[in-house]
């Protein structure tokens, strides 16, 4: 008994050193499982860069190996400073990782959007590929892109779900959560980025990666995933994936992969922003993610549409982060919530411009159900909640402009 004591306590001492030297930690249930270097991971990555000619420049980075090759890793970079601000200040800007999401790439638009914010930003391709050059795509959220030569896996279903009998290094998340890790470690090197305000923000599946990345690397201020989120196996665009993979299968996936082994872990503040009617990620699962969280936020905005162009859009993510980051004070609303039957009642500070109740009385599947918004008076502050309401919560707008809700309840 004294040795298994013993053993534990050194296990203990062990994790938090590796915490305290890197700044990463796995979730405790997967020590042991998933084979990251965290010390490597913390390091910056070695890298040379494609292109400085523009104002968005390009770079690749080493990765993780596969099929017996070291990786490579396409990103775009830029700042004030690729936009044109002369000299810059050492530890100067604030940075920002920037993750797609399916059928994406590293995405140069989005990068300089962060730049002309005053941010670094990094967007890596988490698809072994290497986005087309501006000209050549036919919009400027184009995804269009070529194979890297040492690229690692695709970003397909087959890679993300049916690989799981193969080593960790033929596995999709693997590699992504290996390389935004290391794109964070390589953004918080560059002499003109403070390398202790950085933020994380990922859309779709890089929304669902940006839960799996907040989990194990806690150097971030921020993180604000979009649309993705965990318990995917309990209703999402992937119902037949899993029904392919069986109870086994499914088992080992949402243990090794799922967001929900991973957000409970996460230390980082995180806004949660998903759409009600969002076809692939479902409001009570999303929910279910967000209360995993210790420090988390939500927006869930009626009917918000399910793209790249459109998850990069609100300006809660930068009000958010900026909140943390540079102290604007522009995300600090927030709401108390109490309820007895039918009867609920709430105050919300600041005051907020605008409150409703939204809520759906359809059993319909997440992308097809019908909700309604029904206007409150501030004042007030109590509701009464529709008998034949499925889901609700309290939506509001602040003074900012931020669209914000309460939790989402089951009645």
């Amino acid at each position: 008994m004294k040795k298994t004591i013993l053993f534990g306590l050194a296990l203990f001492l062990l994790r938090g050193l590796v915490l305290a030297q890197t700044g990463l930690s796995l979730p405790p249930d997967l020590q042991g499982k998933i084979p990251w270097d965290l010390e490597t991971l913390s390091a910056a990555p070695d890298f040379h860069w494609v292109n400085q000619e523009d104002a968005v420049w390009s770079l690749v980075y080493t990765g993780e190996e596969y099929e017996g090759k070291v990786t490579e890793v396409f990103a775009y970079y830029a700042s004030p400073a690729t936009l044109g601000e002369k000299n810059p200040r050492t530890g100067e800007f604030p940075g920002i990782v920037l993750v797609h999401g399916g059928g994406g790439t590293a995405f140069r638009i989005w990068a300089q959007e962060w730049a002309e914010r005053g941010y670094a930003a990094i967007a890596m391709d988490l698809s072994g590929n290497q986005p087309l050059p501006e000209d050549q795509q036919d919009k400027p959220w184009g995804s269009k892109s070529t194979r890297l030569a040492a690229g690692g896996p695709l970003q397909d279903d087959e890679h993300k779900f049916f690989r799981l009998d193969e080593e960790f290094t033929a596995q999709w998340q693997f590699h992504s959560v290996s390389n935004i890790i290391r794109a964070h470690s390589l953004i918080r090197s560059f002499p003109e980025v403070d390398p202790d305000k950085t933020a994380i923000t990922g859309i779709s599946w890089g929304g669902y990666l940006t839960n799996l990345v907040a989990g194990v690397d806690h150097r971030f201020s921020a993180a604000v995933p979009v649309y993705g989120a965990g318990f995917l196996h309990e209703g999402s665009a992937w119902d037949s994936h899993f029904d392919s993979l069986g109870i086994e299968g499914t088992k080992n996936w949402v243990e090794l992969w799922d967001p929900s082994s991973y957000v409970g872990h996460a230390r980082v503040p995180m806004l949660f922003i998903n759409g009600t009617n969002d076809f692939a990620y479902f409001v009570e699962n999303w929910q279910k993610t967000a209360n995993l969280a210790g420090n988390a936020q939500y927006s869930m905005i009626p009917e918000l549409k399910h793209s790249h162009l459109h998850g990069a859009e609100p300006g809660e993510i930068y009000r958010y982060i900026s909140t943390h980051l540079e102290n604007k004070a522009e995300f600090i609303s927030s709401i108390k919530l109490s309820q007895k039957g039918s009867q609920a009642r709430y105050s919300i500070t600041p005051a907020p411009k605008e409150v409703y109740l939204a809520y759906t009385a359809d059993d319909n599947r997440n992308p097809e159900r019908e909700w309604k918004l029904k206007p409150l008076d501030i004042a007030k502050g109590k509701v009464t909640i529709p008998s034949d309401a499925r889901l609700w919560y309290i939506y509001w707008m602040d003074r900012w402009g931020n669209r914000r809700s309460g939790e989402v309840l089951g009645n």
